[in-house]
């Protein structure tokens, strides 16, 4: 029959297993990920990179909501003279 200092040690030896065990699937799974996932998050990077390059930038953004807010004061005044110009006839 075994001693309770015999079950210690084989307890002992069990984790030991384990953990180590533990520690090499963890290495493989990191190999694993590092493998899989890095290309496609480079791949994910260039194309953020090629929509940002194709992007206009702010500051002509800001030109371009001018420019559309004056071409769209002078749609709705000449809408308007249009208007006075059919009620005239």
């Amino acid at each position: 029959m075994l001693e309770e200092k015999d079950l210690q040690a084989i307890s002992t030896i069990v984790k030991s297993q384990v953990g180590e065990a533990r520690d090499e699937i963890m290495r493989g799974v990191a190999a694993l990920m590092e493998a899989e996932f890095r290309p496609q998050f480079s791949l994910l990077a260039e194309g953020q990179q090629t929509i940002n390059e194709k992007l206009a930038p702010l500051d002509d953004l800001e030109v371009l909501e001018t420019r559309v807010s004056a071409l769209e004061a002078m749609v709705k005044k000449m809408n308007r003279e249009i208007a006075q110009l059919k009620k005239a006839q």
